[in-house]
């Protein structure tokens, strides 16, 4: 089962001669390791049905995306999913904040930085709820204080270490989708905490990983990752094979470099896409 408007390719942990990148590539790069498994044939197997899709602030632009997102996620939920929906903050609002934080305080603390930016995600979430809502789409949505992600390390770059997988799972046995804030956590202290900067893409993995048999998602602007920026380089094809350390070296641009190497180390599989 693929979503709406993504498509689908696959990306093993070491490439077969020939096949590290296809020309004829519809787009959606899959990252994750042998033996390579044809995605769709998992996702629509039994046990295979949670999915986690992170939709990040370039497909978050402004209030009628959270409209687009509520329609592709209702039609995959037609189709028997149960989805964790891992949303940043509207485009913009991040440096919004940030740049409102530093006007009012030259150097402000890191926790009130981190509960500060929080709010775009718990904004984000909201409206997508709404969203959600307003297509008959039974969702939930949480943020940090809720349900939080346990974090460690820096407060503005921390590791996350710990989530209520099974209080997550409930929430998908009474929701078709839970809406979930990417990018902020909680240090084990209780004061809030910020995964780095494309943090999102790491709550998304780490949620995956939790959950333990969900597909991870990454929905960007563009379908996939590219040798180059596709934006400014037409008619380039996205890769469909690449090994760990291309994943590495060309996806940090696309793809959290911190989200990469949780994946690698964790052996797990996942998708990069656009929303078609």
């Amino acid at each position: 089962m693929t979503m709406p408007g993504l498509g689908d390719a696959l990306v093993r942990e070491e490439p077969a001669a020939g096949r590290r990148r296809r020309d004829a590539a519809p787009g959606c790069t899959v990252v994750g390791e042998m033996p390579p498994v044809d995605v769709r044939r998992v996702a629509d197997g039994p046990g295979a049905s949670i999915s986690v899709l992170k939709f990040g602030s370039s497909v978050l632009a402004c209030p009628r995306d959270y409209l687009r997102v509520a329609d592709a996620l209702g039609a995959r939920v037609a189709m028997g999913s149960r989805i964790v929906a891992v949303v940043s903050a509207m485009e913009g609002q991040t440096d919004a904040l940030l740049s409102a934080a530093r006007s009012v305080s030259p150097e402000p603390a890191d926790a009130l930085v981190g509960a500060l930016l929080a709010t775009g995600e718990e904004a984000s979430v909201a409206l997508l709820v709404l969203a959600l809502a307003g297509r008959g789409v039974r969702a939930e949505g949480f943020n940090a204080s809720r349900l939080p992600i346990l974090t460690r390390g820096a407060l503005d770059d921390a590791e996350p270490i710990g989530v209520d997988a099974a209080r997550l799972r409930t929430a998908l046995q009474r929701s078709d989708v839970v809406v979930f804030p990417g990018f902020v956590g909680v240090d084990v202290t209780g004061v809030p905490s910020l995964l780095g900067r494309g943090g999102s893409d790491l709550t998304a993995l780490f949620l995956g990983h939790a959950l333990g048999d969900a597909e991870v998602c990454l929905v960007k602007d563009v379908d996939g990752v590219y040798p180059a920026d596709p934006r400014t380089n037409p008619g380039i094809a996205a890769y469909e094979e690449m090994d760990w350390s291309e994943a590495i070296r060309v996806g940090g641009e696309i793809v959290q470099g911190k989200a990469v190497e949780f994946a690698q180390r964790h052996r797990m599989r996942f998708r990069v896409a656009g929303m078609g």
